[in-house]
């Protein structure tokens, strides 16, 4: 009878990670200067209330990672998502130029990521 249970609990297991796979998305975040530079590094204050990543149907805050070479990866949970940040793209001849992304920043302009895989692309504003 222990054996049928255990089997029992580790097949509930495996479903149970099959459909937490399905609730994931695989996130690709990038970021270009809007006169075409490059970004070496774009780093985000996270402490900032101001800067946000916030799931609605959830309620769940994600931090912002740091863009490498405009890029950066991560694993959210499928849903609606309101972005925005100020942060500090570094260029490549070093110097640091404050920017703000508020494309996804209110109710109706939030960005449905669903997929299982997907790319968003940020929008920069340089801030004087």
């Amino acid at each position: 009878m222990k054996h049928i249970t255990l089997i029992a609990l580790t097949a509930l297991l495996l479903v149970s990670c099959a459909k937490q796979d399905d609730v994931m998305c695989s996130l690709t975040l990038t970021a270009q200067m809007p006169s075409g530079e490059k970004i070496v590094a774009l780093n985000v204050d996270s402490q900032s209330g101001g800067n946000y990543f916030r799931n609605l149907n959830t309620g769940e805050t994600y931090t912002i990672p740091r863009l490498v070479n405009g890029r950066a990866n991560m694993t959210i949970l499928k849903g609606v998502y309101v972005i925005s940040f100020d942060g500090v793209a570094v260029l490549p001849d070093g110097k640091g130029k404050k920017v703000r992304c508020a494309q996804y920043a209110t109710l109706l302009t939030a960005v449905t990521l669903t997929e299982d895989t997907q790319t968003l692309e940020l929008p920069l504003i340089v801030l004087q």
